[in-house]
């Protein structure tokens, strides 16, 4: 319903506060309220383009505080933006700006996050794989980005290390060797590749051999 404004108050940013007689406010750019003042009359579609605004502005704040702090999905920020209750259209207009400016790419995500993970926490494919379908990246990226970034040997080679690691260079019996499967599995790795590299671990040094 028709209202008016019973209070205009500037904002850091080149923003105002719009208070309305009924309660609602709205905060908006500068240059949205030339035309405003206290007392002004404000029509139902007037109030609506207003609502409008500050949803957008809103939720374009939000968006970029979130990746001012660390690289996000696209399906984080238009969480973050329904918590706010952005009106669908509005959302999808920012995330669109926002992927259009390069802010936002889950093909880049992804092939981050697979290189953090994999090379400081030692996480395999299939670990990688669940935390990217949680965090809202597409299966056919997440495909796309394991694929170029895994083989056997690779992950032969990181399971290896992290089992040797695990071993400390001592004797590996029967309970130890499961204790590294058990690693293993958890940090993501194939069953084939778990198995045999801890097979490897437990008999060559079962052997006195080095694992290499």
């Amino acid at each position: 319903m028709p209202d008016h404004i019973v209070e205009l108050k500037p904002r850091p940013r080149g923003r105002v506060t719009i208070k309305l007689a009924g309660g609602r406010f709205f905060t908006v750019p500068l240059d949205q309220t030339r035309a405003l003042s206290v007392g002004t009359a404000l029509s139902d579609g007037e109030i609506s383009r207003l609502d409008r605004i500050d949803q957008y502005f809103r939720g374009k704040s939000k968006a970029m505080l979130l990746l001012s702090k660390r690289a996000r999905t696209r399906a984080q920020i238009k969480t973050a933006l329904e918590k706010l209750s952005i009106e669908p259209s509005i959302r999808d207009g920012i995330l669109s700006e926002l992927i259009e400016m390069g802010l936002v790419d889950d093909r880049r995500f992804a092939r981050e996050y697979v290189h953090l993970k994999s090379e400081v926490r030692g996480f395999g494919p299939h670990r990688l794989r669940h935390d990217l379908t949680r965090l809202g990246v597409g299966s056919a990226i997440v495909d796309e980005v394991l694929d170029g970034s895994f083989d056997s040997e690779k992950q032969t080679s990181m399971a290896r290390e992290l089992a040797l690691r695990r071993a400390g260079g001592g004797s590996v019996d029967e309970k130890t060797a499961r204790r590294i499967a058990d690693l293993l599995r958890r940090k993501g790795f194939d069953f084939e590749v778990v198995n045999r590299v801890v097979y490897d671990l437990l008999h060559r040094r079962k052997d006195g051999g080095a694992l290499e």
